[in-house]
C-alpha cells in the first residue's frame, strides 16, 4: 500500500492509499443500497410523490428513474476508462480541467456534509419518535435529540474508520431489515383498498404541471447515486464493475419505488390531507391493512436503515474529500488514509463532525427541531448536485468527441440529463414558495460561490508555493 500525490487531474486511484483486499461487487451493491436508502426512501415516498403528482405518481418515478439513468450513462463514459477515487470532481477534472473542477469541488464537497446531516438529523427524528412513545418524556427534548445526534455521527464515524468491510457488514443488515415489514403492509393495504389501475394507467386527475412537480421531487430519490464510483478503486475490474454498480443500484431502488407507488398511490390519493398535515405513510399503510401494530417495529428499522445510509455516504464522501486534498482543493490532512483498514481518516472525522454538528446548530441556534432539519437539508442537498451533473455530462461529450467516437445516441442520450437538471435548477428559482424552502437556492449558491472562492485562494497559493520552491 502506498500514497503518491501528484497535481495532475488524471488517473487517481493511483495517488491515494488503496487497500490490497480488494471487495467484491455484491458487497458494494449492497454499500449502494444503503445510500440509496431502499426502505426509508421507499416509505417517505409513497407518502410524498403522491402529494404532487397523485395518481400519476409511478410515471414521475418513472421519468425520474431514466433521468438518473441518463447522468450514469455520463459516469460510465469516464469510468470505462479511469479508475478513480474521487467520483465526478475526478471524471470533471479530467474532461474539462482545473477551473470546472474547482466548480465541482466547491458544489459537491459541501453537499456530501450536508447528506450527512440530513441524515443525522433524520435518524434523530425516528429514534426520538419511537423513544417518545415507548414513554421516554425527555426524548423530544432538544438536549436529548442533540446528543443522539452526536453519538449516531460518532458510531457512524467509527464504522466507516474501520474500512469498507465493517461498513458493509453492518448496514448489508441494517438496510434490509425493514424492507420485509413494508412490503407486508404496503401488500395487505392494497389488497384491502385497491389499486385502481385504470386511474393510474389514464393519469386520472393529472397535470402536466404537477406530472412535472412530482418528477422534480422524485428526482431527489437518486442524487447522490454516482457517488459509488468512488469506491472503484477497491473493487475488482473497476473499469467493468463501476458502471455495473451503478445500473444495478439504480434499477432495484427505481423499480423498488414505482411498485410500492403503484400499490400505495390510490390509498394515499384518499389521505392527501393527512400526508401534508404530516402524518407518516407507514402508519396510513399500516392502518389500512389492520396491521397497526407493525407501526412501532417499522419505524425503529426504518431508523436503523437511515444510520446505514449514514455510514454509506460517509464511505463515499470520505473518498471524495480523499481526493480533494490530493488535489489540493482542501488541506492535506483530509488525504490521509488509515494503514490497516485503508479508510481516509481525516475525512471520516470532517464528515463525522458535519453529521453531528450541522443538526445540532440548527436546533440550538433556530430552534429547528430533526423533522425540519430534515426536510431543510434534504432539499438542500438535492441542490448541490445539480451544478456537477451539468459539468459531468458535458465533460462526457466532450470525452466522446475528444476520442473520435460517433456515438449520437450515447450524446442524445447524456444531453438529455443535462437538460433535465438545469430545468430543474430554474425552477427552483422561478417556483419560490417563500419561506425556508424558498431561500435554499440561495443558500446552495451562496455556499457553493464561498467554497469555490477559498478553494480559488488555495489553488493560487499552492501554485505560489510550487513557484518558490522551483526557484
Amino acid at each position: 500500500m502506498k500514497t503518491i500525490e501528484s497535481d495532475s487531474v488524471g488517473v487517481d486511484a493511483e495517488r491515494i492509499a488503496i487497500p490490497a483486499q480488494k471487495v467484491s461487487l455484491t458487497r458494494v451493491t449492497m454499500l449502494g443500497l444503503s445510500g440509496q436508502q431502499l426502505g426509508p426512501s421507499a416509505a417517505i415516498a409513497a407518502g410524498s410523490i403522491p402529494l404532487y403528482a397523485g395518481y400519476g405518481s409511478w410515471l414521475a418515478m418513472v421519468l425520474a428513474l431514466l433521468a438518473a439513468l441518463c447522468m450514469t450513462a455520463a459516469v460510465n463514459v469516464f469510468a470505462r476508462k479511469y479508475v478513480v477515487t474521487g467520483s465526478l470532481l475526478s471524471y470533471v477534472g479530467i474532461a474539462l480541467g482545473r477551473l470546472p473542477q474547482r466548480v465541482v469541488a466547491a458544489s459537491y464537497l459541501v453537499g456530501f456534509l450536508v447528506v450527512c446531516a440530513a441524515l443525522s438529523a433524520c435518524f434523530v427524528t425516528f429514534s426520538s419518535s419511537l423513544l417518545h412513545t415507548l414513554g421516554v418524556e425527555f426524548a423530544l427534548a432538544g438536549w436529548f435529540q442533540a446528543v443522539t445526534a452526536v453519538v449516531i455521527s460518532l458510531l457512524a464515524g467509527i464504522l466507516t474508520w474501520r474500512g469498507l468491510d465493517a461498513s458493509i457488514s453492518v448496514t448489508a443488515w441494517l438496510s434490509f431489515l425493514p424492507v420485509p415489514l413494508l412490503a407486508l403492509v404496503t401488500i395487505v393495504a392494497a389488497m384491502n383498498t385497491g389499486v385502481d389501475l385504470n386511474a393510474q394507467l389514464t393519469l386520472d386527475g393529472v397535470s402536466l404541471t404537477s406530472l412535472a412537480e412530482g418528477t422534480i421531487v422524485a428526482l431527489a430519490y437518486f442524487v447522490g447515486c454516482d457517488a459509488l464510483a468512488a469506491l472503484a478503486a477497491e473493487t475488482d475490474a473497476p473499469k467493468k464493475n463501476v458502471p455495473l454498480l451503478l445500473r444495478n443500484v439504480l434499477l432495484i431502488t427505481g423499480l423498488s419505488f414505482i411498485a410500492i407507488l403503484i400499490l400505495s398511490a390510490p390509498l394515499m390519493a384518499e389521505h392527501l390531507t393527512a400526508l401534508a398535515n404530516g402524518e407518516s405513510p407507514t402508519q396510513i399503510l399500516a392502518a389500512a391493512a389492520g396491521l397497526e401494530y407493525l407501526q412501532m417495529p417499522i419505524d425503529f428499522l426504518l431508523g436503523a436503515a437511515t444510520f446505514a445510509s449514514l455510514v454509506a455516504f460517509m464511505n463515499y464522501g470520505s473518498r471524495v474529500f480523499a481526493t480533494a486534498a490530493v488535489d489540493r482543493f482542501i488541506p492535506q490532512v483530509f488525504s490521509r488514509i488509515h494503514p490497516k483498514f485503508g479508510s481516509p481518516t481525516g475525512s471520516t472525522v470532517l464528515m463525522g463532525v458535519a453529521a453531528a454538528f450541522i443538526p445540532v446548530a440548527l436546533q440550538v441556534l433556530t430552534e429547528t427541531p430533526p423533522l425540519q432539519s430534515t426536510a431543510y437539508l434534504s432539499t438542500l442537498y438535492s441542490l448541490f448536485w445539480i451544478a456537477p451533473y451539468v459539468l459531468l455530462g458535458l465533460g462526457a461529450i466532450k470525452e466522446i468527441i475528444r476520442d473520435s467516437r460517433m456515438e449520437p445516441v450515447k450524446i442524445t442520450v447524456i444531453s438529455i440529463g443535462v437538460f433535465v437538471f438545469v430545468a430543474l435548477l430554474v425552477y427552483t428559482f422561478v417556483a419560490d414558495p417563500g419561506g425556508v424552502f424558498g431561500a435554499l437556492p440561495y443558500v446552495m449558491v451562496g455556499l457553493t460561490v464561498a467554497a469555490f472562492i477559498t478553494f480559488s485562494v488555495v489553488d493560487m497559493l499552492n501554485k505560489n508555493y510550487r513557484y518558490v520552491a522551483d526557484e
